[in-house]
């Protein structure tokens, strides 16, 4: 029968007790007739505060521990900074009684640990009431817990779980070979609560057996602030597996200056011991190895041995090698900012012949660079030391450096050997790195080649607060790049002036920030592409005495360079120049834009005129009044310089598209439109400057009726549009074969039984910039898409499970959509079905065009930059051939009431609008 104790006492936090009495054999034998505790903050490996209180809790009887479950007993340990969820830690003076012993008397000590940061590390600083304990066959053991004293602040009964062992820990255990643990070793702060403990483990010092050290440390030895080891001697093989208390060396108090939580050890043949090691969470300690006891083991360390700097090999490795895919060692990836993520270690890897690195599926490659504080999913960052192979190198070797924190080049592993390989990718030799370095990891970025040039797909960033001249004062608490969600690349602006990243060092405090960012290196030139370029932050003790995470830059046709913006690893921000006059010599002079009254015809719509067609553009200018206003025409140009214009019948006329003349246009999205942007640009030798931008910008949303007989060959969505306006069409069209290739000639007669395929597919964009997506496609009876029968195909852009015979082909991949069906989804009411789906535009830069259906997470959180323009389409009718109107519609087949959907569609042509800015 269950019964529940508890009290409240502000402030502290009552302890709830689930006490169940326990089957019950003796009514006077305690291990038969005991309460079960199971409760987790009791465990003296957790260290936090909960405000729990004992002298709280009613005892009353016998009690059995558990934890998580798990059969538990009382500490016999005092262990620093743990209160078992209260304040005071109380733990047995003494060790456990044996079977034969019966009930024993046991006093009870406390040790006092504050949550908020006062610690006492003097154990039994308080001694609370004796209890009585009993040891019981199964190996528990049950206490009479009475209240304990109560002049110790917040005291708690302490409880301890060791996991049952299913296998000799003799024989499965993990080598732990880290020679900066040994007690000879300093000069470094490693904290072993950063590592992942998990099992038992047997230690190496460079490939030789060593031990724990069973004296005191020296401090700062075992390249840790708190050093710990045994304050017990190793047991011997006869002992089993026993348990051990830890000390905590530090160098302001004495050799257990700290009690760390207890381990168990136990000694093996062959004259070696495994440890179930555990984090400390003691500040920052580690375990220590004492070098003296060091032996020679079972396997030996040799390190790869590699000279010269290009190999020769009798088989390709581009075309034989493992893929590593690891998400954690991303650059990306610091400690302090992910949760403590750094729990791998490359040299407990078996490395074996040649790696081609993956993130998430997508190509990677090693950094070429180092930036402050990254982890990359270990203690220690490795990155390669010089820039990657080209193709006609062939394999060639490079040093492998590792970072620590803000020390780029702290380590030197093994070199590795490195391959370029045809289709823009690196193989590598990987190796065991030097067991000396800190829990090694290599270090992996993403390397992915835009879809569209971002010289013509960028966002527009004019923020003043960035210039190099704002003083972070300026800003209430500076401005944080770090809390911005970055996505794509960026063109800088000043004031609606051109400018670009600093290239040498911004004093501390400016940029409206604390820590400004600048660029470590020159702006690329046209000819160099897309190029990595690295970041550093301007701090209170230099120039780069930090390096955020490296960007790429390109530079673009009409002087001016576009970023990859990431975010930064500090609170910092990006610095622009203050004047585009700073601007490196490959770029413009200062922009200053002209009064545009001076030179704005009275009236706009006879002197100025656009039109859009799909993804082409075209603007005309009177030249009598560019020529008035001291602006010949050759000296304009579109956004790309080489853009000029054309004179015919008086006017000055340019014109782009996204074939031969892209011009510098950049396509760009909001949540209701996408728009392709362009600008004409006069640049006489006066100092004024002449710019006109317009754009072509589709609306985000159509909805269209037209009521038409349908063709059932094919459905053709259109509508007439002003003139200067752009169009494109969508066709839904239904094929006789699964390949796509012999279309309905006729009226679609079909057989129940037969397999239906269907296209939807748009016409007038441009393939390599957009996908059509089906959203939802439907069928019914009658020639109307709200009608109140239908049967659902397509659903969210996936297909409905419900049909056995539908299939999804494609749909968000490219300009077509396809999916078939069986024909049996028709009512016996009517021998005709007519067909209908809701369809939108995808830009396929966005990456977030096609659903994966299969995933169980079939529904976006929503659309923003990826949805453009929808709009509906309706076919039909497709007609049952006689003889099959007495088949009835499948139990299976799932008909739903239509909600409030687009009408039918016929014909359609979505309007572009032109807008005309300007400046």
């Amino acid at each position: 029968m269950a019964f529940v104790t508890m009290r409240f006492l502000i402030p502290l936090c009552v302890s709830l007790l689930l006490l169940i009495n326990e089957p019950t054999t003796s009514s006077s034998d305690p291990c038969y007739d005991y309460k079960s505790l199971d409760e987790s903050w009791r465990d003296i490996r957790q260290s936090q505060y909960s405000g729990y209180d004992d002298t709280l809790v009613e005892w009353s009887g016998w009690y059995r521990l558990y934890l998580n479950g798990e059969s538990a007993q009382m500490s016999e340990w005092c262990v620093s900074e743990v209160a078992c969820g209260g304040e005071t830690g109380l733990y047995l003076s003494g060790s456990h009684p044996t079977l034969e012993d019966g009930v024993v008397t046991r006093e009870v000590l406390g040790i006092y640990s504050s949550w908020w940061g006062r610690y006492s590390v003097d154990c039994g600083t308080y001694r609370s009431k004796s209890i009585q304990v009993k040891a019981c066959q199964g190996d528990y053991f049950v206490y009479e817990f009475v209240k304990p004293i109560i002049s110790a602040p917040g005291p708690m009964y302490c409880a301890v779980a060791f996991q049952s062992i299913s296998s000799d820990p003799c024989y499965n255990y993990e080598s732990l070979d880290r020679p900066w643990r040994a007690n000879n070793e300093s000069g470094d702060n490693i904290c072993d609560d950063s590592f992942s403990w998990n099992g038992w483990y047997r230690l190496y010092y460079y490939g030789m057996d060593t031990r724990m050290s069973e004296t005191c440390v020296s401090s700062f030895s075992c390249n840790t602030y708190i050093n710990l080891w045994l304050s017990d001697p190793h047991p011997q093989i006869e002992d089993g597996v026993v348990i051990r208390e830890v000390c905590g060396s530090y160098h302001l108090g004495g050799c257990c200056e700290y009690n760390s939580k207890p381990i168990r050890v136990k000694a093996c043949p062959g004259n070696y011991y495994v440890y179930e090691l555990v984090n400390p969470q003691l500040g920052c300690a580690g375990y220590c190895t004492d070098v003296s006891t060091t032996s020679q083991a079972g396997f030996n360390v040799t390190p790869d041995k590699i000279t010269g700097s290009s190999i020769t090999l009798n088989y390709d490795p581009c075309n034989s090698y493992n893929i590593l895919d690891n998400q954690w060692r991303s650059t990306i990836i610091y400690w302090y900012t992910d949760g403590y993520v750094n729990r791998h270690d490359d040299t407990l890897v078996e490395w074996d012949g040649w790696y081609r690195l993956f993130m998430n599926g997508s190509s990677a490659q090693m950094p070429e660079w180092c930036m402050s504080h990254m982890s990359c999913g270990g203690y220690s960052s490795l990155w390669l030391g010089g820039s990657h192979p080209r193709l006609e190198d062939g394999v060639v070797t490079r040093e492998i450096y590792g970072s620590r924190n803000d020390q780029c080049s702290r380590y030197r592993s093994n070199p590795i050997q490195v391959k370029a390989c045809p289709g823009n990718y690196y193989v590598y030799k990987f190796t065991r790195p030097t067991l000396s370095i800190p829990a090694p990891v290599y270090c992996a970025v993403p390397v992915s080649i835009p879809s569209v040039d971002p010289c013509y797909n960028y966002t527009s960033l004019d923020e003043p607060w960035r210039a190099t001249d704002n003083s972070y004062y300026n800003n209430y608490l500076g401005m944080c790049d770090s809390n911005v969600e970055w996505n794509g690349w960026y063109r800088l602006f000043y004031n609606g002036q051109n400018t670009q990243m600093p290239e040498s060092c911004v004093s501390q405090y400016t940029c409206g920030t604390r820590d400004p960012l600048w660029l470590n290196g020159s702006h690329p030139q046209l000819e160099d592409g897309v190029v990595t370029r690295q970041v550093c932050v301007s701090s209170w003790n230099g120039c780069c005495t930090y390096a955020s995470h490296a960007i790429r830059v390109k530079a673009c046709p009409g002087n001016y360079h576009v970023y990859e913006f990431v975010k930064p690893i500090f609170c910092g921000a990006y610095c622009v120049e203050a004047s585009s006059q700073s601007i490196s010599s490959s770029s413009t002079t200062t922009e200053t834009i002209a009064s545009i009254e001076s030179i704005t015809p009275t009236n706009t719509t006879t002197e100025l005129s656009e039109s859009c067609e799909s993804s082409s553009g075209s603007m005309s200018v009177s030249r009598c009044q560019l020529f008035e206003a001291g602006f010949p025409a050759d000296v304009l140009h579109l956004n790309d310089p080489s853009c000029k214009g054309t004179v015919r019948n008086g006017r000055v006329e340019f014109h782009f598209d996204n074939d031969e003349h892209i011009c510098g246009t950049n396509l760009v999205a909001n949540s209701s439109h996408f728009i392709y942007d362009n600008f004409i640009l006069g640049t006489p030798r006066s100092e004024k400057i002449l710019k006109f931008s317009f754009s072509c910008v589709y609306p985000q949303t159509q909805t269209l009726s037209m009521n038409m007989e349908l063709n059932p060959l094919e459905s053709i969505v259109h509508k007439t549009l002003p003139a200067g306006e752009g169009r494109y069409r969508v066709r839904m069209i239904p094929y006789q074969d699964d390949e796509f290739t012999r279309p309905f000639t006729g009226a679609v007669d079909a057989e129940l039984d037969q397999e239906m395929h269907v296209e939807v597919r748009v016409e007038g964009v441009d393939s390599r910039q957009f996908a059509l997506v089906m959203d939802t496609c439907w069928a019914t009876p009658v020639n109307y898409p709200d009608y109140s029968l239908r049967w659902d195909l397509i659903v969210s852009e996936c297909p409905n499970p419900n049909h056995d015979t539908l299939k999804l082909l494609q749909n968000g991949v490219s300009t077509s959509s396809r999916f078939s069906f069986g024909m049996y989804i028709y009512t016996a009411k009517s021998t005709k079905l007519y067909l209908h789906c809701a369809v939108h535009l995808c830009l396929l830069s966005s990456n977030r065009c096609s659903m994966d259906c299969d995933s169980g997470h079939q529904r976006r959180e929503g659309r923003s930059l990826d949805f453009h323009d929808s709009a509906s389409i309706s076919m039909g009718p497709l007609m049952l051939s006689e003889g099959n109107t007495d088949k009835w519609v499948p139990d299976q087949v799932k008909v739903s009431e239509a909600s409030c959907l687009c009408g039918s569609l016929m014909v359609f042509l979505v309007p572009l609008m032109s807008v005309l800015t300007h400046f």
